[in-house]
């Protein structure tokens, strides 16, 4: 799923979680609300990637206010699509870059053909005509998997910043302990794919709460605000990295590919042109 894909089911699940919110802070049971808001939390946590269900587990097990849980949660997701559509933006200019590179061979022979030159002959014609366009291709190929991996690893990032920090916020709203928080969002989290410095993040928040002798609730929750910007920051410089790296191709694959595509047999055509006449 694209970028801007994963944005727009964040958003859904977002507004679907909302109504369920305020349906169930009207009074309604948590699954009636569900059906009036015309979704389930199974759809809902597909939208999510998971999100959904861990919540509503911690909830379930902590005893938390369901309805202000579920509002913070829309919360939540309403601020991971707008950092998934923030670097939807910020990576747009080096995906263009990478398209537009392995377009400039294209672009060569095709203004070649437009003055008229016999480039097919050129390049079919077995010799140096014929094996520069094959290794011509090799490096435009080269290119396009070097400029790709740049990109995607630039989209790469931690799906959920800080949910492990909200999930022990959201088991302390229930009034239990700080270690029993820690296991219940633990247990919710079983086999996600989590970043672990938002479990050291909850580890270094509960042992400066326990040494301090102060609420540690609003501790996580500030944390795990902290670790989404953090996140959107992180995500934001490896776009502008990509950037920069994109030039490794350009300069390596794509100029080398333009030479070999383009202007061997350009000058192969204009050689043959010149050279028929006095044949």
């Amino acid at each position: 799923m694209s970028g801007a894909a994963q944005a727009s089911a964040l958003e859904g699940a977002a507004a679907t979680v909302h109504r369920v919110a305020a349906l169930a802070a009207g009074g309604l049971p948590l699954e009636r609300a569900w059906v009036l808001a015309g979704s389930t939390p199974e759809a809902a946590d597909d939208s999510a990637g998971g999100a959904v269900s861990s919540v509503l587990a911690v909830a379930e097990a902590s005893g938390a206010p369901t309805a202000a849980t579920l509002e913070r949660l829309a919360g939540l997701l309403r601020e991971q699509a707008a950092q998934r559509r923030g670097l939807e933006a910020a990576l747009a200019g080096p995906r263009a870059t990478a398209r537009l590179v392995a377009l400039l061979p294209l672009v060569g022979l095709g203004f070649g053909a437009a003055l008229g030159l016999d480039i097919a002959a050129a390049v079919l014609g077995g010799g140096l005509g014929t094996w520069s366009m094959l290794a011509g291709a090799l490096l435009l190929c080269a290119a396009w998997w070097w400029s790709r991996r740049i990109v995607a690893a630039a989209a790469r990032g931690p799906s959920a910043p800080g949910l492990p920090l909200d999930l022990v916020a959201v088991a302390l709203a229930g009034g239990g302990s700080a270690a029993a928080a820690r296991r219940s969002a633990a247990a919710a989290l079983e086999g996600a794919e989590i970043d672990p410095a938002d479990w050291t993040a909850v580890d270094e928040a509960l042992a400066l709460a326990e040494r301090a002798g102060v609420p540690v609730r609003g501790l996580l929750v500030a944390e795990a605000t902290a670790a989404r910007t953090r996140a959107r920051l992180e995500a934001e410089a490896r776009a502008q990295r990509a950037g920069v790296r994109l030039a490794l191709p350009l300069g390596v694959c794509v100029l080398p590919a333009f030479t070999l595509l383009a202007i061997v047999p350009l000058v192969i055509s204009m050689l043959r042109s010149s050279l028929a006449p006095l044949g």
